[in-house]
């Protein structure tokens, strides 16, 4: 027992100097909690359960190496204790620094999704964190060797008595905080946890997952209908008449840009996108487009499934993907096309290869590890011109008599917005060596430097578009082709408080444009209606004289406005919520609470109309409830073979 206490006290010491040196760093920076002295004893009585789970664990791990010959069971143990101490000190202090950044902890959806790519993210974990991560280590050295000492010297003294007493202090304090905060309002609760320490923050973000979903006043199973499948024979003999002419179609996803950025919808730098600008001339625009994430894996998955991305409460890596999925390159495929992916990212990013290839044969698939290999970085990407290079390469090999669907993904504008040396970089100052440039934070006074970056990696991204569009010109495939363009999501500069993406709903990381460019003589001009991006497969179809599919949760909106509500999500570092019913978006972040707001009225987003506005707050906030627990009966509580049978909710 002297052994369990032993280390039990070595977890309790190192999380209570973990939390001195996190309230000193929050009180450097002026960014005290808001509950101010009441959440110190609260977070810390919440850390009980963590302490108490690590030191049976570590006392566990000891006595596995009990067998080991005496001169080894020390230096085993040593070894254990450091490891251990400086994993959760180094996930300690990336949650303490992504607060201090983003004044957000670090949920279980990040520290997993860190955790499953860490082969992609350490080389950038290094680099921002190096070092933190020395000093982490050098102290985890002392500890353990401490420990080590301790653990071995039997002569330890403590009171049993004391440390009943202080378990029963900490397990009755620690149940009372969690039922504290699980019974206040949603608001009030989330301004708490997100003041807390960070693994108490953590360990609320984990039971959040496990714990049920609010649920809408109105029975969400009401109404609630779910279409049989169909085989895809079925499906073309619905067909009223089959289409007389096959059109190429070229769908090209651009990268985080916002609706904002491009010449054709009004930024002030007219220069910086001379080729979408023409094609756009000869296109359908919508510029009230809406991802359906705010991040890259949630986002261009749902597009290309026409679904959107809720599936469950954590984030969805797609390990197993045990539901109906139809791309627009399975249905092409059947109709008699060549499909092609070419794409300048890592598709392995989070599972989103595995989502794209699952019940899919992809004729052709080329992406940044096919040019770089395995062992390459998150920010790994193959240059755009390399794919556009690989495209063409692959289009003069193609016969022109067969119908293609083609894909092309073009990454320079993710962040850090790099480009090929060569490239043209109108806009000045652009180099970012002389201050702090991380995905999460830069010093505000520099945004005008990035934004430069950023459109520079704008204009070499256009420079693309354009070769590739003059490609078709001159191998007669324009005219008679469908191209579709779009951005997966926006990209942030401070203008709501975040920078880059994935963090929160509001427009600049929400609202990007998107472009029809019509086989033959098709319209052109700019809707300003509301779209969702999941509404491109559908409207793909529609053009192509072909029914929406029953498996598709968006819309044609070629001939007709789209007609329903748009459900946002954010999966990422911070999770959020969201609905479009324009002019109307609700929204709800674990960051920045609950938010009704008016986009005709406040383009900008500063202003909250809930108080005034109730009858609206309730019936979106409702409405989006509805949504979410339709969606997660379907995927999470409809038996498998159920699923196997139905596709998922239309809203």
């Amino acid at each position: 027992m002297h052994k369990f206490i032993k280390t039990f006290y070595l977890w309790l010491g190192l999380f209570t100097f973990c939390n001195a040196v996190s309230l000193f760093a929050l009180q450097a920076k002026g960014l005290w909690p808001e509950g101010g002295a009441f959440q110190v004893p609260l977070a810390w009585a919440l850390q009980l359960p963590l302490v108490a789970l690590l030191a049976l664990v570590h006392q566990g791990m000891n006595h596995l190496f009990s067998f080991l010959p005496d001169r080894w069971k020390q230096p085993v143990r040593f070894m254990l204790c450091a490891l251990a101490t400086f994993y959760v000190m180094g996930m300690y202090t990336a949650s303490q620094l992504m607060y201090l950044q983003l004044e957000s902890f670090i949920s279980w959806d990040a520290y997993w999704t860190a955790l499953s790519n860490t082969p992609q993210i350490l080389p950038e974990i290094i680099s921002g964190m190096g070092g933190e991560l020395l000093g982490a280590a050098a102290l985890s050295v002392i500890i353990s060797l401490f420990y080590t000492r301790r653990y071995h010297h039997h002569a330890f003294s403590h009171s049993p008595r004391m440390f009943a007493l202080l378990c029963l202090l900490f397990i009755t304090s620690g149940a009372g905080g969690f039922v504290a905060v699980y019974t206040m309002d949603d608001a009030r609760a989330e301004r708490i946890r997100q003041g807390l320490l960070p693994t108490t923050y953590l360990t609320f973000s984990i039971l959040d997952n496990l714990m049920p979903s609010a649920s809408p006043s109105v029975d969400f199973l009401s109404g609630l209908v779910l279409e049989e499948q169909v085989s895809m024979a079925d499906y073309f003999q619905s067909l009223e008449k089959p289409p007389e002419e096959k059109p190429h179609v070229f769908f090209i996803m651009l990268e985080s840009v916002s609706w904002d950025h491009y010449g054709f919808t009004g930024y002030s730098r007219q220069d910086i996108t001379p080729n979408l600008d023409r094609l756009a001339a000869d296109s359908l625009v919508f510029n009230r487009a809406y991802a359906a994430a705010c991040h890259s894996n949630y986002s261009q998955t749902s597009t290309h499934a026409s679904q959107y991305p809720l599936r469950r409460k954590k984030l969805d890596q797609f390990e197993e993907v045990n539901y109906p999925k139809t791309l627009l390159m399975d249905i092409l495929s059947y109709a008699g096309y060549r499909t092609a992916f070419f794409s300048a990212q890592n598709e392995d990013w989070q599972g989103m290869k595995t989502f794209i290839q699952a019940h899919t044969h992809l004729q052709h698939f080329y992406h940044s590890k096919d040019e770089l290999g395995e062992n390459i970085g998150i920010e790994a990407k193959v240059k755009d011109e390399t794919v556009r290079r690989r495209a063409t390469e692959f289009l003069d090999a193609a016969d022109h008599t067969q119908p293609l669907f083609m894909y092309l993904n073009f990454q320079a504008t993710h962040f850090p917005y790099d480009i090929p040396e060569g490239a043209a970089r109108p806009y000045t100052p652009w180099k970012t060596d002389d201050f702090e440039f991380t995905f999460f934070h830069y010093d505000r006074d520099h945004t005008d430097t990035v934004i430069n970056r950023f459109d520079n990696a704008l204009h070499y991204v256009d420079a693309q578009v354009g070769a590739f569009v003059e490609y078709l010109k001159e191998q007669g495939l324009y005219e008679n082709s469908l191209i579709v363009v779009a951005s997966d999501h926006g990209e942030a500069f401070y203008e709501r408080g975040y920078p880059t993406h994935g963090t929160a709903l509001f427009e600049d990381q929400m609202r990007t444009a998107v472009l029809f460019k019509l086989p033959g003589a098709g319209k052109n001009g700019v809707r300003e209606d509301p779209v969702s991006l999941i509404d491109i497969n559908p409207t793909v179809l529609e053009t192509l004289g072909m029914p929406n599919h029953p498996n598709f949760q968006g819309r044609p909106v070629l001939e007709r406005e789209r007609g329903a509500p748009i459900y946002l999500l954010s999966h990422g570092v911070i999770k959020a919520h969201g609905i479009v019913d324009y002019p109307w978006k609700y929204i709800y972040s674990a960051r920045d609470g609950e938010w009704l707001l008016n986009l005709e009225k406040d383009p900008t987003e500063g202003t909250d109309f809930s108080a005034g506005h109730a009858d609206i707050f309730s019936r979106l906030k409702e409405q989006l409830q509805l949504y979410q627990m339709r969606q997660l009966y379907y995927y999470t509580v409809l038996p498998q073979e159920e699923r196997d049978r139905l596709y998922p909710p239309q809203h």
